[in-house]
């Protein structure tokens, strides 16, 4: 099986690094194939701010960097450029930032999106999943 593609959202990364459960233990089992290169994993660029800001409001913040520094060593980071932003304004999306990863999960050509958001996302060209939908696609 060819090595897949995917873009994790942020909510992705707070349910496994402030570990919210229910939803832990599957974002979990994914990063951990990702980490085990058994998939490629991008994080949007726009998301690193972000993601330190809400991490820094649960954790230390020395400790909020060593997870953004783990998490960049595991997954790659999806551009956001010129084009990336004009799609996103010129969109259907309710949501800038949603728009914004989906728009660069297409620039990586991503096989997917993670996100239990997925009503945010409509009429899209790659599909949108939760981590439960994702890895259940692998046990197929």
């Amino acid at each position: 099986m060819p090595v897949r593609t995917l873009l994790c959202d942020i909510n992705f990364f707070l349910d496994i690094f402030l570990k919210r459960e229910p939803f832990y233990t599957p974002s979990a089992r994914l990063f951990k194939k990702i980490e085990n290169n058994e998939l490629t994993g991008y994080l949007c660029a726009l998301s690193f701010p972000t993601l330190f800001y809400l991490l820094s409001k649960g954790l230390r913040r020395d400790r909020a960097i060593r997870t953004l520094e783990k998490i960049r060593v595991v997954f790659r980071v999806a551009p956001v450029d010129e084009k990336v932003i004009d799609l996103s304004l010129a969109s259907d999306f309710e949501d800038f930032e949603d728009a914004v990863q989906y728009y660069s999960a297409l620039h990586v050509k991503a096989d997917c999106v993670i996100t239990r958001n997925k009503a945010d996302y409509k009429d899209n060209a790659i599909p949108v999943l939760t981590p439960e939908e994702f890895l259940a696609t692998l046990e197929i």
